[in-house]
């Protein structure tokens, strides 16, 4: 991991901790409820796969934000714990042990649940995205021949084909 790509890691955390100062637990945990009764019901697989990762993402993101309240709640006695004993020792064993851990690169699987977890934290709903995308791609379909004649009688019906008519006798 780069320096420069280290440094935005650590800003980005930050910008996280200030949001999930801001959760709703509560609120969090109706929503979880609500996709994963959705879930239950659903039949059709793109949807299933995006609603399984708006639920992963919730939970990610509520477990972070559990984590980061605690973290901040501990901190302030770490430090003061390291300040009256004068045992800076132990916080640099800490930092050399955390060290491994910051300095390599996510495989592709933790690259991904960072990402659906962040998505969560941010108020992206992949079920809502596929859910918009095929109805501009239906819309983008049905639009295209409107007014033309459908090929079995010539009435100006909405076709959603994208080939044009035969004129050809048979």
């Amino acid at each position: 991991m780069t320096g420069r790509h280290y440094i935005s890691q650590r800003s980005a955390v930050h910008v996280l901790n200030a949001i999930c100062r801001q959760l709703d637990t509560p609120s969090m945990f109706r929503e979880i409820e609500a996709l994963q009764a959705k879930l239950n019901e659903t039949e059709d697989e793109d949807e299933q796969r995006a609603l399984e990762e708006d639920v992963t993402g919730k939970i990610l993101w509520l477990s972070w934000c559990g984590i980061c309240a605690e973290v901040d709640e501990q901190l302030p006695k770490v430090v003061d714990y390291l300040r009256r004993e004068a045992d800076m020792g132990g916080l640099h064993n800490m930092s050399v042990a955390m060290l491994p851990i910051t300095g390599t690169d996510l495989g592709d699987d933790q690259t991904h649940l960072q990402r659906i977890m962040h998505d969560a934290g941010a108020g992206t709903s992949k079920h809502q995205l596929l859910l918009a995308a095929r109805a501009a791609e239906q819309v983008k379909w049905s639009g295209t021949n409107r007014g033309a004649p459908a090929i079995d009688n010539q009435s100006t019906t909405p076709s959603t084909s994208s080939q044009t008519p035969s004129t050809r006798a048979v």
